[in-house]
């Protein structure tokens, strides 16, 4: 598809952001044809550029969340660095950050300030805990709002510590909702004729994830606890180690395929015995039905017990490694997997937007740019000299290629 049929074509987005959340939310609107200008200090860049592990010189972590980006390098500490970013942000649609509370404006980067100046300005802030309220000034990573949140005392086995969730759930979650406010924002825009400021956060996103067992607590009391692979609202729906010691998922979620797993696994008694027999009696009786099922499973070969589910029309699957997971056939179905040619890794396979739009067959996949890569070619664009630029380059103010022709 031709860029400029993209929906967000002609949108500029600065993304002042680094790691990961803030990223997202700018790689997603990159995604829908949005003109993403990554600005980065002239040092290291955005950290995620050195995270580990690395394929010649690049971080997986980098490469997945800025692709469709063009990259400018500019020291926020030095006054013409502000002025040059100020200056880029009058040019712009949405500006993405994640500096700490009061950074911004202490840089003459603050909301009042850059909407005072472009008054069709979309801005999006993301932080730990949001710009307002006891905890503002906070830092939070990851895994210090899944901890806070109460996220990760609800993640593995009873009885166990307490564990990090397998994903980042909250920034990915985060920069995705973030993605979508800003689309929302340009869409009122359209009507209003001017921005308004977003404010995303990760204690929100937690609460947002949590959904159903935060709701639980508000409405019935119920306080949620660490349950390894079970539902706290349906059984069975878990996991089961079978006799060659691999892992199925059952996802028995109604009294109906209850009833057909039962007779699938050789047990039909168990589907009229009063102690399982809906489902509200099964989560009662959790414990006496799990230990009879673990049994079952433990029988049979995980093979055997996928096609007996399969054939019985019951909801399971293997636990798969992500390695497998990557290599089954249906992978090559996957929006989430992009084509991308890299200059330095040659054709690759990018994790990206997992949504397939029937309207646009071929989503831009552009590399993750260099660290400054584009820095004289934005320069020129919003009108600086090279003679001007240069003088900026040889004072570190800026980062990037030397001056065309010197």
């Amino acid at each position: 598809m031709n860029g400029a049929m993209l929906p967000l074509a002609g949108i500029r987005v600065i993304d002042l952001s680094r790691v990961l959340a803030g990223p997202v939310c700018g790689a997603l609107l990159g995604d829908m044809g949005a003109d993403v200008i990554k600005v980065e200090d002239v040092e290291g860049g955005d950290e995620s550029r050195h995270w580990a592990p690395q394929r010649e010189g690049h971080s997986p972590v980098y490469v997945a969340n800025n692709r469709n980006k063009r990259s400018i390098a500019v020291d926020l500490k030095a006054p013409e660095g502000r002025d040059i970013v100020a200056a880029l942000i009058d040019t712009a649609d949405v500006l993405i950050e994640n500096f700490g509370t009061g950074a911004m404006e202490r840089l003459g980067l603050g909301y009042d300030t850059l909407a005072a100046r472009n008054p069709r300005l979309v801005y999006c802030s993301i932080a730990a805990f949001g710009r307002q309220g006891p905890r503002a000034d906070e830092a939070g990573y990851e895994a210090l709002m899944q901890a806070f949140s109460g996220v990760m005392s609800i993640t593995g086995e009873p009885g166990r510590p307490p564990v990090r969730c397998g994903v980042s759930a909250l920034d990915i979650f985060t920069g995705t909702l973030a993605g979508f406010a800003v689309s929302n924002a340009i869409l009122m825009r359209q009507t209003s004729g001017v921005g308004q400021r977003l404010d995303a956060s990760l204690f929100d996103s937690a609460v947002g994830l949590l959904n159903f067992q935060a709701q639980n607590y508000l409405l019935c009391g119920q306080k949620p606890a660490p349950m390894g692979s079970a539902h706290p609202s349906l059984v069975p729906y878990q996991c089961f180690l079978c006799h060659d010691h691999r892992w199925i998922f059952v996802a028995a979620g109604n009294d109906r395929l209850w009833r057909r797993l039962a007779t699938a696994i050789g047990q039909p008694d168990l589907a009229d015995d009063p102690r399982f027999l809906r489902n509200i009696d099964r989560v009662a009786h959790r414990r006496e039905l799990l230990k009879l099922l673990d049994g079952c499973f433990a029988s049979l070969p995980l093979e055997d017990a996928l096609e007996r589910c399969r054939q019985a029309g019951v909801p399971a699957a293997p636990v798969n490694s992500v390695a497998q997971a990557l290599a089954d056939p249906q992978a090559a179905q996957l929006a989430a997997l992009r084509p991308m040619a890299h200059p330095d890794l040659g054709e690759i396979e990018v994790v990206g937007l997992p949504v397939a739009f029937s309207a646009i067959p071929a989503m831009p996949c552009a590399p993750a740019p260099a660290h400054g890569a584009d820095t004289q070619a934005i320069l020129r664009d919003l009108g600086m000299d090279g003679d001007t630029y240069e003088a900026l380059r040889l004072r570190r103010v800026l980062k990037g290629s030397p001056r065309d022709g010197t």
